[in-house]
Order: C-alpha cells, then structure tokens, then sequence
C-alpha cells in the first residue's frame, strides 16, 4: 500500500477557549505539555509513524516558539517548513495556504490533537482503496455534550460519510469526528467554495468535507485508540492522564 509522505499542521491557534490556563498567554496552545513534551510533538511523531517525511506547519501566535522548538525538522526525523496565517481564520483556510506547496495527498493533524494509536494504517488504507479524496479518523462518542462542543458524523456501513457537522444542537449519530484526515489536493477547490461561517465567521474545515461528501468520495476510519481534541484544562488534564496510563500497561 501506497504511503502519505506530506503532512500539514494547523497550529496557529491562540487556545483561546483554554484560557483559564496561564500557560496560554506565553505558549501557543499546540506547545502545551503533556507531560514533558508538547502536543505538538506527539502530532509530528503520529505523522512520522505513517511514513510523513515533510511537514509543514502553519504559525501564527508567538510562531517563534514553536519555530525555536522544532527547527528544521531534522532532529525530529523529518523536514519542517512554516506557512504563516496572520490572523485565525478557520482551519480550511489554513489549509488553504498550503495550496502552492502540496501537490500529492496529504495528511493533516490538528495542532491540539492528541492521539494514542499504534498506527493510523486503516485510515491510509481506506484512502486508496476505495479512491476517497477524504477520509476522517473518527472515534465512538458517548458524552452527548462533547458531541455538541466539536463535529459530529454520520456514517454507513462502508464508512463513507452521509452527513457531518460542526458543533451541532442535535447530533444524529455518537460518531465524533476527530483532527485527523486525509487530503487529496483537490480539497483545496472546495475550500475555495467553502464560506466563513458563524459564530467566529471562519472557514470550517468540517463544512469544507461536507462539501465534498455531496459531491465525492468522503469516508471516515475509526482510530484504533484514544483520541482528545484539546480545548480545555479538563482535556489537557484527561490527555495526561490517558498518556501516564498507556504508558503503566506498556510496561
């Protein structure tokens, strides 16, 4: 099977819903610790794992920190470029930027996503099998609120998607939609297409694939593991703790 040798990362971010954190007002929310590693290194390793070799990772607030951090790349065993996003509008328009860089399919991994897998090897594997221009890692969701608070899917028995929404009053499935998706270029007509949308007036990369779902092929893959977009101090909280566990049965 065919691997994913580019990646992106939106980590412009300020992390403002996580602001009850003192640490957000000197680090960028992608350079929170996890024990003694931010997140955004956890996202670099998950990409190298599958195989990524370049990565580019889009900057905004205090980039220089996570330019210092990171470098080149080279001591983390890939090579890292950095796109600047000036202001924060939406994680589709971070992608966007990018559209002069990519020219093959590409993963992309939230800045503040913190997963624990093995291997995202089912997600790659549904990309090319099943000649999809998308595909969502997705995780069983049981707390009905955090379904409200971030993207919902609705999915058939082949996986691909039906519906998805971001932030939705009345979720129609317990399928959570997670930071972690695979791209073919052709995303970046349909972010194009995509309009900024309220409360933030941003463009959502969750409507840039429901786009794609009326008109494509978009598919969803279930992580084998655990999964936490971090928004908030319980999220950063509950990530350590995930971690500091996984680590124990490890041993």
């Amino acid at each position: 099977m065919k691997k994913i040798k580019v990646g992106l990362i939106p980590a412009a971010g300020r992390g403002k819903r996580i602001n009850d954190l003192p640490l957000t007002r000197i680090l960028p929310k992608p350079m929170l610790p996890i024990l003694n590693r931010p997140i955004l290194e956890y996202v670099i390793e998950n990409m190298k794992r599958m195989g990524v070799k370049d990565i580019y990772i889009v900057v905004g607030f205090k980039k220089e920190l996570i330019q210092e951090y990171f470098g080149n790349g080279e001591d983390f065993g890939v090579r890292i470029e950095y796109v600047l996003q000036p202001d924060p509008q939406g994680v589709a328009h971070a992608i966007g930027l990018t559209r002069d860089y990519i020219e093959e399919p590409f993963f992309v991994i939230l800045g503040d996503d913190f997963t624990i897998t093995k291997s995202l090897k089912n997600a790659v594997d549904a990309f090319w099998t099943k000649k999809a221009l998308v595909v969502e890692g997705l995780v069983r969701e049981e707390n009905v609120d955090k379904l409200r608070q971030t993207c919902c899917v609705l999915v058939d028995e082949d996986g691909k998607i039906l519906d998805i929404e971001e932030k939705p009053s009345t979720p129609k499935s317990d399928v959570r939609g997670c930071g972690v998706y695979i791209f073919d270029p052709m995303v970046y007509e349909y972010i194009e297409r995509t309009p900024a949308s309220p409360p933030r007036y941003e463009r959502e990369i969750t409507n840039t694939i429901k786009l794609m779902a009326s008109d494509v092929s978009a598919y969803g893959a279930f992580i084998n593991g655990i999964n936490i977009n971090v928004n908030t101090l319980p999220d950063l909280l509950g990530a350590t703790k995930l971690l500091l566990n996984s680590q124990k049965q490890l041993r």
